[in-house]
């Protein structure tokens, strides 16, 4: 009788410990589900870390059939909202923020392009300095190591943006383009800091403006 109570026990021992396993695993489980299908809270912690960033960049173009293009300028962000991409080499453009929306200054052809920020078409860059859902809604994102890789739901001529960070610091941002070429801005000097003037911009009254907004 003794040695039959003495199993029963060990019986429920055994399932308690089983149970007990079984929890730990499914709860291990479901942590690392959430984990992984939160790439863009993780991303957008990385980003925001700081509210101002300034940095050196250049840039490689490569195109099929193995054409390399190069430039090279300054970034400025200052969040929430404010971006500012001067290509300084070899030919100047200006890409920016203005209120709800951001633009493209071409001085060359004195062309001003403007897109709402909430378009997929307009700039994976925009997503640098903002959280509002209805930019980030248009896109899928996916963690690669260090590096998240951002696809618009509605791609243009950007297919994809690759952010890899070295720490916390953005050290590339790398675009795939529907026309089969490559851009990779390599960021230096970075800081997290921007001058008074870093947003300003003067654009020629005289030119052309190409106003894309609501063409989504």
């Amino acid at each position: 009788m003794k040695k039959e109570k003495a199993n029963v026990k060990s019986g429920a021992s055994a399932k308690r410990f089983m149970t007990t396993i079984l929890a730990a695993l499914v709860l291990e489980f479901s942590a690392g589900e959430v984990a992984a299908a939160d790439p863009v809270s993780d991303l957008q912690e990385r980003i925001f870390a700081h509210d101002e960033l300034s940095a050196d960049f250049t840039s490689r173009v490569e195109k099929k059939g193995g054409k390399v293009q190069t430039s090279s300028g300054t970034l400025a962000l200052k969040r929430p909202g404010s971006l500012m991409m001067h290509t300084q080499k070899p030919d100047e453009l200006l890409l920016f923020t203005k209120d709800d929306a951001i633009c493209y200054y071409d001085p060359f052809v004195n062309q001003l392009s403007i897109f709402s920020k909430s378009q997929s078409s307009s700039s994976p860059f925009v997503l640098l300095t903002t959280r509002d859902k209805s930019v980030w809604s248009g896109y899928r994102v996916e963690r690669d190591g260090e590096s998240w890789v951002l696809t618009p739901k509605r791609p243009r001529d950007v297919l994809s943006m690759r952010i890899s960070f070295d720490g916390q610091n953005i050290s590339a941002l790398t675009l795939t383009l529907k026309d089969g070429s490559t851009s990779v801005y390599e960021l230096s000097s970075v800081k997290n800091s921007v001058s008074k003037d870093a947003f300003d911009t003067s654009i020629p009254s005289d030119a052309e403006v190409d106003d894309e907004r609501g063409a989504d």
